[in-house]
């Protein structure tokens, strides 16, 4: 009887917290895509096949065999997304998930995201590889973009993104030749490097993404942005990014 019992009990607490927390599964999915989150790795598996010929091309067959199944296996994207969902759910409060849906159902959330997508989409990051236009804008502008700058994890994710990359063919080649194998000087930087190299350009670049916002819906981002649920929401989507591409 007893165990009968305490399994009886058992599930119902189980099937309780269950029920507690699709909810807030449900709303961690949705903003993973009302954010924008869901295109920016849609946009990443698309840069993923570009380096994965890019690398297959320099290195010997077996290794580049090797490279393909690895990183199709990693960077796999419904376990991406379901890692960086996760993530989400777990480092940000019920009323931060409410607060940073809300902002992004409204009309400049949805603009905020149409220019950052758009930032990440294979043909903008081609355009941008081969220089940004210099923006003249008034000087409170700038001082909102700084402000900004601030507050984006923009650098941390660029990191993260180029370290990935790099790293699954410097991966493949040794664990396929024990170390042996000599990789190019560029997929060995560090974070220290990488960030040296973009941050000087961060301004001009957030002033570029950011060009078709008026000035009233970049002063609204700032404002969110600098928030208690915009600063946790940047954080926790650093950190989904981050388990994303680490699993």
């Amino acid at each position: 009887m007893r165990p009968t019992l305490f399994s009886a009990v058992r599930t119902t607490l189980l099937s309780g917290l269950l029920a507690m927390s699709l909810p807030v599964l449900a709303n961690s999915n949705e903003l993973y895509q009302i954010s924008g989150m869901q295109t920016h790795q849609e946009h990443f598996q698309q840069a993923l096949k570009k380096a994965q010929q890019r690398y297959a091309a320099q290195l010997p067959a077996n290794v580049a065999d090797n490279l393909m199944r690895k990183s199709n296996e990693r960077f796999e994207p419904q376990r991406m997304h379901a890692r960086a969902a996760a993530t989400l759910q777990v480092n940000l409060g019920d009323d931060e998930l409410d607060n940073a849906l809300a902002f992004y159902r409204r009309d400049v959330g949805q603009q905020v995201v149409a220019a950052e997508t758009r930032a990440t989409s294979p043909a903008e990051v081609s355009a941008m590889q081969n220089g940004l236009p210099m923006m003249k804008v008034s000087a409170e502008r700038k001082a909102l973009i700084d402000r900004l700058a601030k507050q984006l994890p923009a650098l941390d994710l660029g990191e993260e993104v180029s370290l990935a990359l790099a790293g699954m063919a410097t991966d493949s080649a040794n664990q396929m030749l024990g170390g042996l194998f000599q990789i190019p000087q560029e997929l060995t930087q560090q974070r220290g490097a990488l960030r040296a190299q973009m941050e000087p350009n961060l301004p001009q670049t957030l002033l570029y993404v950011y060009r078709d916002l008026s000035d009233a819906q970049l002063e609204q981002y700032v404002q969110w942005s600098e928030s208690d649920t915009g600063r946790a929401f940047f954080k926790a989507a650093n950190a989904a990014a981050h388990d994303a591409l680490n699993p």
